[in-house]
């Protein structure tokens, strides 16, 4: 099974989900791919849509979530955003050369109960990144959801998941697009 690198802490009484991976790319390419709308379409769950002057994020285009939308809360290029979607918070921070980067991504979950879900769901999308990084073509814009692994070469969505329940993390949140 693929290593699990997502961690989990709680922090004066909030679950955090936080994921750090490198990257054989410059720092100014990996911000692209996680700071702007064309750089998060294929990875990440949702299509994005930013406006960093209006301090506004929405998201679409998910199969199993309804259309929503953000609050920007931290700007900061080329290195760090931050923005309020649903009740968590999502942080990603870029640092590095132009030859090797290293991304940090933190979800602060409004419910702890959503740690396992969603550390499966951005194991998922890290690998996507990855594979769009390195020139490959990236499963879509829904690459995180329990429906990942369908294709060949992606990671198995639902292995993960059970992988970090086994490991502790917080578990038992819905599952989008799965009936109880």
């Amino acid at each position: 099974m693929e290593e699990l690198d997502g961690q989990y802490a709680e922090i004066e009484g909030r679950g955090l989900v936080t994921f750090v991976r490198s990257y054989e790319t410059g720092a100014g390419d990996l911000w692209e791919a996680v700071a702007t709308a064309d750089g998060l379409d294929g990875w990440f769950p949702s299509h994005v849509a930013l406006d960093p002057d209006a301090g506004l994020v929405s998201f679409s285009g998910d199969p199993n979530a309804e259309p929503s939308s953000g609050r920007i809360l931290d700007w900061e290029p080329p290195n760090r955003w931050a923005f309020a979607w649903g009740g968590d918070l999502m942080e990603l921070v870029v640092e590095g050369t132009d030859a090797a980067a290293e991304l940090t991504l933190r979800n602060w979950l409004a419910d702890s109960a959503t740690a396992a879900r969603n550390a499966a769901g951005w194991h998922v999308c890290l690998g996507e990144l990855e594979k769009r990084l390195g020139g490959s073509r990236s499963s879509g814009a829904s690459a995180g959801g329990p429906d990942a692994g369908a294709a060949e070469d992606s990671l198995d969505w639902r292995t993960l998941y059970d992988g970090y329940v086994a490991a502790g993390l917080p578990s038992g949140a819905p599952i989008p697009g799965q009936t109880p």
